[in-house]
Parts: C-alpha cells; sequence; structure tokens
C-alpha cells in the first residue's frame, strides 16, 4: 500500500524544543541552490535559532535552469545562483563557512557520479571531517534526475557511517505519481510546525531571485517557481522521511546509565508536558476503579503516585532498580502498592489484571518483542479489563520504535480482541484505551 498526500499531512509530529538533541550535527543536501530552502527552510530556521551545527551542501550550481538566455550564460548564471544561495542561507541562519558547493553541473549529477569516483570519495572525506548525525537528502524517488541521483550519491558516500539519513520531498509533490510516492512501512513520516519561521523561509525563497522573479527575461523557456508550484513549501509544515529501519531492543544498560546521575531524567516531576500527559491519563479512566491492576515501567514512581487511589493492589514494574528505589519513597504512604524490578520482554509477573497501564515504554522494544509482550498483555488482562497505552510520537534517534509504531502494531494485530474505549492524539503523544472483549 501507498502514502498518499493525506496520510503523509496527518503525520506525527517532530519535536521542536527538542529539535537539535534529537538531530544532532545536520548537513542538508541541495541537489540545487533553492532546494534548501523549499524543502528545509524551516527546519534551518529552528535549528539556527537553537544554535545547532547546520551544514549545507550544494551539489549542483544549477546553471541550466535558463538555457537560452544570453544575458545570462551558464558560468554567469552558476555564479549569481552561488550567490543566491549564500543570500537565502543567510536569512536562515547559517553561516557561509557552513556552506559547501560541489559546482556540479545542473541536470548532470548522475552522469557526474556515473563516470567519477572522486565526488563520492570526496563527499566521504567531507562526512568524515563534519561527522554528521543526521544528513537531509532529497526523496529517493523525488521524480527529478538530479534528486534522485543526489539520494544514490548521498546513500554510497555516508555508507559507512552511522549518520541517518533523512528524505525531504521536492517534486513528489507536484509531479509525483503513484509509484514515487513512499510504500506504507516504506519510511517514517513525521512532520514540522514551521508557522513561528514561516516569513523567515519565504524570504530565504525569495532570495532566489532567479528563480521565483523575472529578472532573467530573454529566456521563455526558461525555469521559474511559480505560485502553484511554491504551494506545498509556504504553508504550515514541512514533512520528512526517516529510515525504518531494524533497531536492537534498548537493554538495562540504557537506562542504569540515564538514572546513574539522575532519579529523574526526564522531569517527570517538573515537565509540562509530563502533567498535562498524567492529568489526560488518569481523566482517560474516570469513574473506573481496579481490584488489581499492573503497571509496566513505573520509573522513579511520579505517575504511580497518581494513579495508586484508584487501585485496591496495584503492582508497578520497572527495569531498573534505580528508579525503583524513588518510586518506593514516593509512594510509602500506599499500601496497596507493591514494587518489582521486572524485564517485561520475559513475560508478566502475575495475571488476571483487570487492568494494566503501558506508558512510554514500547518504543524501547524491537517489533518481535513488542508482539510478544503484546500477546502477554492480552493473556494477563481478564475479559473486560482495560489496557490504557501512552506513547510519544515524535522521532528519538536512540528508539528502535516511534510511538505511533507502538499504537499501530497493536491496532493492527489485536483489533479483533481489544474494543477502543478512548483515543486521543496530542501534538506530541498519543493515549489509548482498549478494553479486552470476550473470546
Amino acid at each position: 500500500m501507498k502514502n498518499t498526500r493525506e496520510h503523509i499531512e496527518k503525520a506525527p509530529f517532530l519535536n521542536i524544543e527538542g529539535l537539535h538533541r534529537d538531530l544532532g550535527k545536520v548537513i542538508i543536501v541541495a541537489p540545487h541552490p533553492d532546494d534548501e530552502s523549499l524543502g528545509c527552510g524551516g527546519l534551518i530556521a529552528h535549528l539556527a535559532t537553537q544554535n545547532a551545527e547546520v551544514s549545507v551542501l550544494f551539489l549542483t550550481n544549477g546553471d541550466a535552469s535558463h538555457p537560452n538566455s544570453s544575458k545570462f550564460p551558464q558560468n554567469k548564471l552558476g555564479k549569481l545562483r552561488k550567490s543566491e544561495a549564500i543570500n537565502a542561507c543567510k536569512i536562515l541562519g547559517v553561516k557561509e563557512k557552513n556552506l559547501i558547493f560541489l559546482n556540479a553541473s545542473d541536470g548532470k549529477l548522475a552522469e557526474k557520479f556515473k563516470n567519477d569516483d572522486s565526488v563520492v570519495n570526496e563527499l566521504k572525506e567531507l562526512f568524515q571531517q563534519k561527522e554528521p548525525d543526521t544528513i537531509f537528502a532529497p526523496w529517493r524517488r523525488d521524480h527529478h534526475i538530479d534528486h534522485i541521483a543526489a539520494y544514490n550519491l548521498i546513500n554510497k558516500a555516508a555508507e559507512s557511517l552511522e549518520s541517518t539519513i533523512v528524505e525531504y520531498p521536492i517534486w513528489l509533490w507536484k509531479k509525483g505519481e503513484s509509484a514515487d510516492w513512499p510504500a506504507e512501512d516504506e519510511v517514517l513520516t513525521f512532520r514540522l510546525k514551521i508557522d513561528s519561521v514561516k516569513e523567515i523561509k519565504k524570504a530565504a525563497i525569495q532570495a532566489h531571485i532567479s528563480q521565483t522573479t523575472n529578472l532573467i527575461d530573454d529566456d521563455p523557456e526558461g525555469f521559474i517557481l511559480t505560485e502553484d508550484l511554491m504551494q506545498p513549501f509556504i504553508g504550515n509544515y514541512e514533512y520528512f522521511f526517516f529510515p525504518a529501519k531494524y533497531k536492537p531492543a534498548v537493554n538495562e544498560t540504557y537506562f542504569a546509565n540515564l538514572y546513574a546521575d539522575n532519579e529523574d531524567p526526564w522531569d517527570f516531576e517538573t515537565s509540562s508536558y509530563e502533567q498535562e500527559k498524567y492529568r489526560k491519563t488518569i481523566a482517560s479512566v474516570l469513574g473506573k476503579s481496579f481490584e488489581n491492576a499492573l503497571e509496566i515501567g513505573c520509573s522513579n514512581g511520579v505517575f504511580t503516585k497518581l494513579l495508586a487511589p484508584k487501585c485496591k493492589n496495584l503492582l508497578a514494574v520497572d527495569l531498573s532498580q534505580e528508579s525503583l528505589k524513588s518510586a518506593i519513597k514516593r509512594c510509602a504512604s500506599f499500601s496497596q502498592c507493591k514494587f518489582m524490578q521486572w524485564d517485561v520482554s520475559n513475560g508478566l509477573p502475575g495475571s488476571n489484571y483487570d487492568a494494566i497501564f503501558f506508558s512510554e515504554v514500547g518504543y524501547y522494544f524491537d517489533l518481535n518483542r513488542l508482539g510478544k509482550l503484546f500477546k502477554d498483555i492480552t493473556d494477563s488482562l481478564q475479559s473486560g479489563g482495560i489496557l490504557v497505552m501512552v506513547h510519544w510520537t515524535a522521532y528519538v534517534r536512540s528508539y528502535p520504535l516511534t510511538g505511533q509504531q507502538v499504537h499501530d502494531h497493536f491496532r493492527k494485530n489485536y483489533i479483533d480482541r481489544f474494543k477502543l474505549l478512548n483515543s486521543e492524539r496530542a501534538e506530541l503523544y498519543i493515549l489509548e484505551v482498549w478494553e479486552k472483549t470476550e473470546k
């Protein structure tokens, strides 16, 4: 099944506040001057406000946009477009020292790549020098010969690196055919809100004067970014395709390191996001009380303390012994709470629960382990028991899965065993309450 524009436009959001942390050092790869502003202008502007290190690599000089112009022959046009790219990036907040120009001829990137290994070697050296955590490249089927060549070139040059290659669509929006759109499980699509930096992005696009105005007026066949072509890029969102490749499950050491120096590494106690999410989670089971409840991944017990008054018996488990020490101390006044260090990937402790709370845990597993855990949860719930799932849906580089993948996997495989009682999607998390049906 192919994704459609409608599917992509409903993708989970990237976390603006944590963009620098989530993406690390970034290189934007632009096949032509203006692709950086069109596809990634909002992203770059956000990263610039966070003082992130962003470099922009221009592969061609865009000198073929007006092939019949006598006023702007190729050499002159190439220089003009380079100066426009410098101005655009300055507007977006990228310093000129972080701009790299490969100076390949417009429309001939595939040919140059095919016949010249030195290009790949040059890029390998660049990536080894820059050590990017994330490389943004054009979508692999972006319906333009240079864009497709750019994707292949970057993948080959970065194949030995651990950098994440994220793809952005340009021509897909207006020229893409059905086969060009991403398949359902081919990539992980995210969108980025850019309303707060939209005017900066527009100014950067307009800085490409040769492409957005009638500056070059002696070539009727010359390219120009019409309002229609620019329409996908001047809205409130940008869209990115992250790799959907396998990552191993997170192990115990990951959590031991997290809690070694900080008993509240996610600011559960003070974060407004966490407090709002907890309030919504408790509200999702308003009026219910539980005889025998299980909380998977209780961490330091901040949510356990809110949940305890609704439970006659509450078993809270976590993989981290350090976090459990805080949880036990925090919930000392609730005698109905029991705590246990437990790896739920090996099965659940106990059974016959009338409620299981599964919050911010599922994305630490790979799909095989998550599938087994969902089976164990199903087997351990009474008929009529409820499963409350809450997960962060923004991208996190170190997590094997996304929150959306966790919820999609459950919905895909257990829809015949559960009835959805409540579903709520906030900007950065999804909350669902499922009831196990008789079967």
